[in-house]
């Protein structure tokens, strides 16, 4: 059973200020104006010291002091897409961040997930496997959050186009969905297009359950402005003051400097939903969304139903995300040789699912949707 710190009614979405370090200054500051935060994790993560044989690698958390977030609406951000960027993969175990969670009442804390930017997972079949681990990671930290008696993580729904947020949110196997749901890899991106924000709310929109609303990491104000109205969000966060503050000033940036930045910018964000609260949204409809360009080769194909084949391993708990990446490099190396061999014929099939039980069933359902593609003898 889901316990989530249920969601207040608001005339307008929460603005998270994201908080990069737990100093007192910048919390006292967020907790005399009132303003809800947003901890990444990262915030939080020592490392082992120069000269120690692991330098540089995860020692531990420095857990908060006590008291220092009393009085503060606090969230919890697992740091996916750093861990992603900076070190290819999680520096610390569900266990390990748990020992974090469990230091503090956070009003929510999310799941871990794998984050599926461009520059982490530039082509479907990537993305299929870190949609997949994102799915079945929260299961991970769901199962081991009951054990030790903590509230449930909020899920995390990734993909990069609109019909891969839906897919994930299918291979999340949710049957009561929580309140309150994040939506990742949206920071930095477009507000409208086939991939824009907007789209990718309007196609969640058509989804999932009347009560679920979203929480939309580091969007950019723009889509803020966009989505003040929109029903569905709930929330959103950003660190932009932050990065504000060291533009200006390189060197330099006392606490008192940093307050400053923080309250200009967090007046600005309320001024935007102030300005766009109560005007229309795009229209709700999950018919109007744009998807993808069709995969259009017939080695795409087979090498996107090998990463569904994988993606399934994956959610069922059979291998883990790093393992699932090599596995299918590996796999699409073998299936490309065998298309080119073989070509859109049966014998091709027999040696996909040889490669992967499966793969052949997987790769006709694909072929399916693309009519160009014909099976010879």
């Amino acid at each position: 059973m889901h316990q989530f710190t249920p969601l207040p009614t608001r005339a307008q979405p929460v603005v998270r200020i994201g908080i990069p370090t737990c100093t007192p200054r910048l919390v006292s500051a967020a907790r005399e104006r009132g303003y809800p935060i947003l901890f990444s994790t990262n915030a939080f993560a020592r490392t082992y010291a120069r000269g120690h044989e692991r330098e540089g690698t995860f020692r531990r958390f420095a857990l908060p002091r006590p008291g220092v977030l009393e009085g503060v609406d606090a969230a919890l951000d697992s740091a996916g897409f750093v861990a992603a960027v900076r070190y290819g993969d999680y520096r610390w175990t569900v266990d390990d961040y748990l020992d974090l969670v469990s230091a503090h009442p956070w009003t929510w804390w999310a799941s871990m997930d794998y984050c599926c930017e461009p520059e982490l997972a530039a082509d479907r079949p990537l993305r299929i496997l870190r949609m997949a681990a994102t799915a079945s990671l929260f299961w991970v930290c769901e199962s081991a959050a009951r054990e030790r008696g903590l509230s449930s993580p909020m899920p995390v729904l990734q993909g990069w186009y609109p019909t891969e947020y839906v897919e994930c949110s299918r291979w999340m196997g949710m049957t009561q969905w929580p309140a309150l749901v994040g939506v990742g890899s949206v920071c930095r991106r477009a507000v409208r297009g086939p991939a824009g924000v907007l789209a990718v709310v309007e196609a969640l929109d058509g989804v999932l359950p009347p009560h679920v609303r979203l929480h939309l990491f580091g969007v950019k104000s723009d889509a803020l402005a966009a989505l003040a109205s929109h029903p569905r969000v709930a929330s959103c966060d950003s660190m932009a003051w932050d990065f504000v503050a060291r533009r200006e000033r390189r060197t330099g940036r006392d606490s008192a400097f940093r307050v400053v930045c923080m309250r200009s910018w967090a007046e600005r964000q309320q001024a935007v939903l102030s300005r766009h609260l109560g005007q229309p949204t795009l229209q709700r409809s999950f018919s109007t969304i744009l998807d993808a360009p069709p995969l259009s080769t017939l080695e795409a194909i087979a090498i996107e139903a090998l990463a569904l084949q994988h993606a399934d391993l994956l959610i069922q708990g059979e291998i883990e995300y790093l393992d699932a990446v090599w596995l299918l490099k590996r796999d699409a190396a073998v299936a490309t040789a065998l298309v080119r061999q073989r070509g859109n014929t049966r014998s091709l099939r027999c040696a996909l699912d040889d490669l992967l039980a499966g793969t052949a069933e997987r790769l006709d359902r694909l072929l399916a949707m693309d009519n160009d593609l014909a099976v010879s003898a």
